[in-house]
């Protein structure tokens, strides 16, 4: 494995003491860093976690994270063109109904990337339309 892309989850349990995950999710951080993993996210992601931090932390501290994972990790972002793609795909494969737009985007991007694995917490991630895609989704505890 070469390449993770991260899901929000993960960045939550990294930025938040009091998850239950958070050591975990640090000692995954390290594993990857340490065997030269190439990380990816999304700019989604990315505004997702700001929304949360500055909850929590305020402007000040939520700039600092930011800017430290736009530092470690390669921030990717959705085109037109994903966003029709990606509707095609789920009109004309999703056949249970159930289905999370934005984790779809994700391993779409993961996959248009050739990203090797999805890190996330989210057992269901995808359903749906994982069966499409030639990637991994893993959790903290597979890593």
């Amino acid at each position: 494995m070469n390449s993770v892309f991260l899901d929000t989850n993960f960045f939550l349990d990294i930025l938040d003491k009091s998850r239950p995950r958070h050591n975990l999710a640090n000692s995954v951080l390290e594993k990857l860093i340490d065997k030269n993993i190439q990380l990816y996210t999304s700019s989604d992601i990315i505004s997702t976690i700001s929304y949360f931090l500055q909850k929590r932390l305020g402007i000040k501290e939520t700039v600092l994270n930011i800017g430290y994972i736009v530092e470690s990790v390669v921030v990717l972002s959705s085109t037109n063109s994903d966003f029709l793609e990606l509707n095609r795909m789920i009109l004309k494969h999703n056949e249970n109904g159930k289905i999370d737009y934005e984790d779809c985007m994700q391993l779409y991007l993961a996959n248009k990337h050739k990203i090797d694995a999805i890190l996330t917490s989210d057992k269901s991630f995808c359903e749906g339309l994982i069966k499409l895609f030639n990637i991994d989704i893993l959790s903290l505890d597979e890593i």
